[in-house]
């Protein structure tokens, strides 16, 4: 596999993390959360609706398909933050909690693989040897 076969599915991957961020909170209902944790929140999904724009660009341009590509480890995430949500026995303050140290994991992971993409960007444009 070429460098720019790797970038490729690394980007199409990414598309997916956004596509199903975005598809997940849309409509969730999030009251139960403080309002620091709902600008947090808020904040994030901007700025994944905004990842999903550039990254399909981004494959148009590199005329590749991501397809119906989707991402395991953000299914788990996400999963997870519907049974936070859906709980009714625990305190607010305890689904809050677990609510944020998902949001948290999604949020890094997310961040991890925009970080591959650069790196794997620099190494295929000539910025930095591999």
């Amino acid at each position: 596999m070429k460098k720019e076969e790797l970038l490729g599915k690394e980007l199409s991957n990414l598309y997916a993390i956004a596509k199903q961020v975005n598809h997940y909170f849309d409509g969730s209902d999030i009251n139960f959360l403080s309002e620091r944790t709902q600008q947090i929140l808020v904040n994030y999904i901007k700025f994944s609706c905004a990842n999903e724009e550039q990254t399909a660009g981004a494959l148009r341009d590199l005329k590749i398909n991501p397809g119906n590509t989707s991402d395991s480890i953000v299914n788990e995430i996400t999963e997870n933050l519907h049974d936070i949500t859906t709980q009714k026995g625990y305190s607010k303050e305890t689904r809050e909690l677990g609510f944020l140290m998902s949001l948290n994991r999604l949020i890094g992971y997310h961040e991890s693989n925009l970080e591959n993409i650069q790196y794997l960007i620099d190494l295929v444009y000539g910025k930095v040897k591999g």
